[in-house]
């Protein structure tokens, strides 16, 4: 199965609050806004059950997402765990989507722009015809959020760590995520040279644990 990598997302810039005091209009000097809520990157998806993609394990939440089938994969909360859910089931589409509904799957879970536009060239070189043998699948078994910054044009960073091979060897994918109306994978071009790495230990990422 062909590896293809993710890039990271810089942080955008929250907009600073701009408080305009005016004489007679009414508002109390000593009311303050309330502080926003700290957004909590680190907790794992609740509620997972998981489910097989040809071949792969993935995980799916029953209030994180998808709300949607495989066949149209959307409906993810806008929140730091729905992006954990859409960067791993995101990774597993796009490697394993058979040649017969590949370009449909490209445009729902990806965003627009050159690392889309290249990857659907390369992709309509090579074929997927059927599941990935259990001894090649690769296990998604924990993340990390290394960025993410809420609001409408929300975006997401995380480190996705998948278990391939016997013995075992742990690799981090980064994955960009960008919310355009659902969490959307931003996709590198050749370019930007992003790969995976390989980790020795977890230290630092949440653990996904599939029920036995």
């Amino acid at each position: 199965m062909r590896t293809i990598g993710r890039r990271s997302v810089t942080a955008l810039a929250l907009a600073a609050t701009v408080l305009a005091l005016s004489a007679g209009c009414g508002s109390d000097p000593d009311t303050f806004d309330p502080a926003p809520s700290p957004v909590d990157t680190t907790s794992a998806p609740k509620d997972l059950t998981w489910e097989n993609y040809n071949g792969v394990q993935i995980p799916r939440s029953s209030s994180d997402g998808p709300k949607n089938g495989a066949q149209s994969p959307t409906g993810y909360s806008q929140s730091p765990q729905g992006a954990v859910l859409a960067a791993i089931r995101g990774q597993a589409y796009l490697a394993l989507t058979p040649d017969t509904s590949w370009g449909q799957m490209v445009s729902i879970v990806t965003a627009p722009g050159p690392g889309r536009d290249e990857f659907a060239a390369n992709r309509a070189l090579v074929s997927v015809t059927g599941p990935v043998p259990a001894e090649q699948a690769p296990k998604f078994i924990a993340f990390k959020v290394t960025d993410y910054t809420p609001g409408d044009s929300a975006t997401a960073a995380i480190d996705v760590v998948q278990e391939i091979g016997s013995p075992p060897a742990r690799f981090v994918y980064p994955v960009a995520l960008e919310w355009i109306g659902d969490w959307r994978l931003v996709l590198p071009t050749a370019a930007e040279n992003i790969d995976a790495r390989e980790v020795d230990n977890l230290d630092g990422y949440t653990l996904i644990e599939e029920k036995k």
